[in-house]
């Protein structure tokens, strides 16, 4: 997906709080699935803080994990999706495109659509006491040399 259609989705979506970094990064994902993941992770956050679609945040943010900080996380650079809403996030989870989809992480829904989408991780997380978030990364695409 090209940066200028993450900036397309980041302003459509501008009735949610919408947090990013002034330069987007390419990711290896396709544009129809990574909508599709996008629309499950919102769903999540209105199923969790009682359909307050503005009381939603869509964070994107460019993150690098180090090889010596990954663990069960793949090292690289990512585009990191995280949905964040009121309401019970618990209990905290990962999700691993390798390992077996319970629906454990949000649900059956969300897992199928980042397999789809080729996301190279996920996890939940309770952020206080009636709050949570839902992040997914997705490798970055790194241009070859003809800049395509």
């Amino acid at each position: 997906m090209l940066a200028s259609e993450l900036e397309g989705i980041l302003n459509a979506h501008a009735f949610l709080r919408v947090e990013r970094p002034l330069v987007l990064w390419e990711t290896d994902v396709d544009l129809e699935a990574f909508i599709r993941a996008l629309g499950e992770m919102i769903a999540a956050g209105l199923v969790r803080n009682g359909q307050e679609l503005s009381e939603i945040t869509l964070n994107v943010s460019n993150v690098t994990v180090e090889p010596e900080a990954a663990g069960p996380m793949p090292a690289g650079d990512f585009v990191a999706v995280t949905i964040r809403s009121g309401g019970a996030w618990g209990p905290e989870t990962t999700w691993d495109p390798a390992a077996r989809h319970d629906g454990s992480l949000v649900g059956h829904d969300l897992e199928t659509a980042l397999a789809t989408a080729s996301a190279a991780w996920a996890s939940t997380r309770e952020l206080g006491a009636d709050g949570g978030s839902v992040t997914v990364l997705y490798p970055r695409r790194i241009a070859n040399r003809s800049g395509r």
